[in-house]
């Protein structure tokens, strides 16, 4: 009797692994460095999901490690737009706007205070989105479509069209 409940165990334990691994992509998200992905993003009419992260931060790696390695995130994201990620403390300089600036020093120009940070932008490189927070991949494929179907640039709210949507 322990031994098939012992069983039963590993089994659904297995079983529910299984279920899970199928929503999870093994090589996640295809990163671009900042300026190739930008300018990717102009040649290709996309838009950049900049993901804006520190080291230290224990939301970024859960993004990282769960939302951002999820088949219909990750999907989405190779679709529709250049990913960048972005590292707000990092000392590296990269050109924004015609100007070498660090990458801390670019994060305090957009404002970026919490982390994660999530920026969108068109295929100009301007910034027409944000999202200071964790999000998981449901709230993620909702964000993502909002900005790629074009309703953010339309003036539609995301309340507005998360109700259009259902």
């Amino acid at each position: 009797m322990i031994e098939t409940r012992r069983f039963l165990s590993i089994s659904a334990l297995l079983l529910g692994a299984f279920a899970f691994s199928g929503t999870v992509s093994a090589e996640g998200v295809n990163w671009k460095p900042f300026e190739k992905g930008l300018k990717d993003a102009a040649a290709a009419k996309k838009y950049s999901f900049v993901d804006v992260y520190t080291d230290w931060c224990g939301y970024c790696k859960q993004l990282e490690a769960t939302t951002l390695k999820a088949k219909p995130v990750v999907s989405e994201l190779d679709k529709n737009f250049m990913s960048i990620r972005f590292n707000a403390e990092s000392e590296e300089k990269v050109t924004w706007k015609g100007k070498k600036i660090t990458m801390r020093e670019l994060s305090a120009t957009w404002g970026v205070e919490g982390f994660p940070t999530m920026l969108f932008l068109n295929s100009k490189g301007e910034i027409i989105g944000s999202f200071a927070s964790f999000a998981d991949a449901d709230l993620m494929i909702k964000l993502l479509t909002y900005i790629s179907s074009g309703a953010r640039e339309r003036k539609v709210s995301f309340e507005d069209f998360l109700k259009e949507a259902s």
